[in-house]
């Protein structure tokens, strides 16, 4: 056995930077944010407010409802694309749309593995890979901080579930912790040179991660030698004293509530040494340095930019995500067809992403019925929903809304002076920072405005919930009165319970529809308003006489943004809202049927054996109908592959036996057999293996050849297409061990590469392997090891797709 030795240096300082301008209390005031989204300016060192935003998937802004962003595809589409050229394109239009909106420092990507399905944050995630997800990583933040906007990476680690996901502690056994959980991080550390890490909320055996010595010092900064900034998760601090000592530079948000100026006062009480401060403080001034953060002041104000270049690379990512898992024939649609279906809750208005902080308000909206009819001429196409899958009242949008909702700012709703205006783009508005220059943030009201038109008669439930008080007129009339609120968790945790009303309205009938808030002194103020239609009749027999009398049907299922959401688990990964019966009813009535599946995250598919064609759509960002519809006439190929496991059942996930946890503990007594590795290794056999997907083509592997230097390994494979149109393979490398008793999973992902193939052509792919990509953690030596082995090559289009297999004898081991 050879010993691969951990990476060299300890964390980096930099004595250029002099802090002797500084006092105690100004230094220790730079350890927290100056509000929710900015670090405080240092006047004295000339450097202006740092601007950061929520993502991973598009530019939230500060203000929620008032600045739309474009809406990319989420994590586990991206992961789907297996494309590391693409993900660095994506993180290049990323960083645009931060500039736009004067942001300095994005807070993503999201690199936790994915190791059970229920998690509510999974579509945030790219894979349950560590290899796939560290490249995907590597190339998204080089995109971003390329262009000069820096990533934060989060959630530093094993942010994996949201059952308790403030209090729970992971309990990892540490090889575990270091070849799944930690990879992703380290290479966005070491390779890409990330800016910025996020701590997790949960803990991490036993101590927060916030707080966590041995990860943030001992990993993050000693071993891995990162000198960019170590930042909470917001208000995921949880003590005082310990989180400095540990390594933590930055509480978010601020003002802080555990660091800041306790931590002025425990340097002066002897305990936090004040070197400890003056190496966070180096810190967060090279993070502005670095940001071009360099005049002091306010930074540029929020701009809306829906610029084309960026759209079409949305539109992209969408098509090269979307995965093909089965395809009798019906797609693409031929010239035959003549009347299509198109049926499911969600097939009007494809949900583009999940909820949450990642969630941001898209530019526009195309429904799949739209997009597919402006590429079928002539083609009928019949539209029914089948069913509602809508937890509740949902906030106005344009399915209610004939525009927009003009809003005005005032000093109070006594007042008719107005103090600012501005457009709301749905019906929700939070801020944690004053909205016009002439109000407060603790103290202002708004009178916000605008048209409805029911597109259903019937009783409509509407819900209000604010901070501060509210009230809702329709035509004059209060329907709402929320002006004396109960407390409730809306707003961060600031807003009220629910106040609910039903109104009837007929269809195609306006109405006058006014919101008046005060704010009641609070960091956050804003409103949701939502509604719920009325209860439909006959909407499964509707749907499936559709299917019956059409050519082809068109059946897109899923969740939506509520069922998959930050904070909150799914109780489980079957379709919610009757679509199983809908499901089941149409295939019965037309098995010409492709169900395609609009979610972030896997859904059980029993149904898959008997529809016609199977697609993953993923959360596609806000163009993922036309992207869709490009696919399924043909116009373009579906260019994903799966980024994790679908199951045929959620029990034979191997984490579900461990989740959630339970006394503040989650063990992951899983292991090393996360996602693939586990049903490989139990010889399960799943619904849709790790790494499938179809095209419109087919490919056939040749002979390979492997060239060996140490431990350094040159695999390459001639790739032919034998279809009639180009498509494109992502060839697949994993490394399996033939030695016996070896405990190690059956196979792992350790090289891969996306190419586009022509029709007849002949590409060959050629995939490195080095001493890097091939270690495993010593337990006892606590350091990374390469031994001496009887390994085995596999070059498959999935992990159950293994084309060709070469033995691999290493006798050396090159450190």
């Amino acid at each position: 056995m050879s010993v691969i030795e951990p990476a060299a240096g300890t964390a980096v300082s930099t004595p250029d930077i002099d802090l002797s301008a500084l006092t105690l209390d100004e230094k220790a005031a730079l350890t927290g944010g100056e509000d929710v989204w900015h670090l405080r300016a240092i006047p004295a060192l000339g450097l202006g407010r740092l601007r950061m935003s929520d993502g991973p998937s598009g530019l939230r802004g500060e203000r929620r409802g008032l600045t739309r962003s474009l809406a990319f595809p989420c994590g586990t589409a991206v992961g789907a694309t297996w494309d590391v050229d693409l993900a660095a394109r994506y993180g290049e239009a990323l960083a645009g749309e931060a500039r736009d909106k004067g942001v300095h420092l994005l807070l993503g990507p999201t690199v936790c593995i994915i190791r059970t399905p229920v998690a509510g944050r999974t579509f945030e995630s790219f894979s349950e890979d560590p290899w796939l997800t560290s490249r995907l990583a590597v190339a998204y933040i080089r995109g971003v901080q390329g262009q000069g906007v820096g990533c934060c990476v989060k959630h530093f680690v094993c942010n994996d579930q949201e059952f308790e996901r403030m209090t729970i502690s992971a309990i990892v056994e540490e090889d575990v912790l270091r070849e799944i959980h930690l990879p992703a991080f380290e290479a966005a550390v070491k390779e890409a040179g990330v800016w910025a890490v996020m701590t997790a909320y949960n803990g991490l055996n036993g101590v927060p991660c916030s707080e966590n010595e041995e990860l943030v010092t001992g990993i993050l900064k000693d071993e891995w030698a990162f000198d960019g900034l170590a930042v909470s998760d917001w208000l995921g601090t949880y003590h005082h004293v310990a989180p400095a000592l540990a390594g933590l530079d930055v509480e978010m948000p601020g003002p802080a509530r555990y660091l800041g100026s306790q931590v002025a006062d425990a340097v002066r009480a002897g305990d936090v040494p004040e070197a400890v401060l003056d190496e966070s403080c180096r810190r967060v001034v090279r993070l502005m340095d670095r940001a071009g953060a360099r005049v002091p002041g306010v930074a540029p104000g929020l701009v809306e930019v829906d610029d084309p270049g960026r759209r079409g690379l949305a539109r992209e990512i969408a098509t090269a995500a979307t995965v093909l898992l089965s395809n009798d024939g019906l797609l693409p649609l031929t010239d035959g067809v003549r009347r299509v279906a198109v049926i499911g809750p969600n097939a009007d208005h494809l949900q583009s992403g999940g909820g949450g902080s990642s969630l941001v308000l898209p530019f526009t909206h195309q429904s799949l019925v739209e997009a597919l009819g402006e590429r079928l001429n002539g083609v009928e196409i019949v539209y029914e929903p089948g069913c509602d899958i809508n937890r509740g009242a949902v906030p106005l949008d344009r399915r209610l809304l004939t525009g927009n909702l003009a809003m005005r700012y005032f000093h109070d709703l006594e007042s008719n002076e107005a103090a600012g205006d501005d457009i709301l783009w749905g019906g929700t508005f939070i801020t944690t920072s004053a909205p016009s220059p002439a109000v407060s943030l603790d103290r202002f009201a708004l009178r916000a405005g605008g048209t409805i038109s029911a597109p259903l008669t019937g009783l409509w439930q509407f819900s209000l919930v604010n901070t501060g008080g509210a009230r809702v007129l329709l035509d004059g009339k209060l329907v709402l009165d929320n002006m004396v609120a109960v407390p409730g968790d809306s707003m961060y945790g600031y807003g009220s319970a629910p106040v609910t009303a039903g109104i009837e309205l007929v269809a195609g009938e306006e109405h006058e529809l006014l919101i008046e808030m005060e704010t009641g002194g609070l960091p956050v103020a804003g409103f949701s308003l939502g509604a719920q239609a009325p209860e439909q009749p006959g909407l499964l027999g509707r749907a499936e006489a559709a299917a019956r009398d059409a050519d082809a049907v068109i059946l897109v299922v899923g969740t939506d943004n509520d069922w998959e959401t930050e904070g909150r688990d799914r109780a489980d990964i079957s379709l919610v809202g009757g679509q199983e019966q809908l499901v089941e009813r149409v295939l019965a009535a037309n098995p010409r049927t492709a169900v395609i599946v609009n979610a972030g995250s896997p859904i059980e598919m029993p149904w898959a054996d008997r529809a016609a064609a199977n697609l993953v759509l993923w959360f596609p960002g806000e163009e993922g109908a036309p992207a869709l519809a490009d696919i399924l006439t043909g116009r373009a190929e579906p260019g994903g592959r799966l980024p994790l496991t679908i199951p045929r059942r959620l029990e034979d996930v191997a984490a579900q036996r461990w989740y959630p946890g339970a006394d503040g503990r989650v063990v992951y007594g899983e292991g090393l057999m996360v996602g693939y590795r586990h049903f490989d290794h139990a010889k399960v056999e799943p619904a849709f293996a790790f790494g499938h997907g179809l095209t419109f083509t087919n490919f056939e592997y040749g002979v390979p050849e492997v060239a060996v230097d140490g431990w350094t390994v040159s695999a390459s494979i001639p790739v032919t297409n034998t279809g009639d149109r180009a498509g494109t393979e992502v060839v697949q490398l994993y490394v399996g061990r033939r030695d016996a008793g070896t405990g190690r999973p059956p196979q792992e992902l350790k090289a891969f590469r996306k190419v586009l193939i022509a029709p007849g052509e002949t590409v060959t792919v050629t995939l490195e392997l080095d001493a890097g990509s091939l270690r495993t953690w010593d337990k006892a030596e606590r350091t990374w090891v390469s031994a001496a082995g009887r390994f085995e090559l596999l070059f498959a289009a999935s992990s159950r797709d293994v084309r060709r297999r070469l033995p691999l004898d290493l006798p050396g081991v090159r450190a």
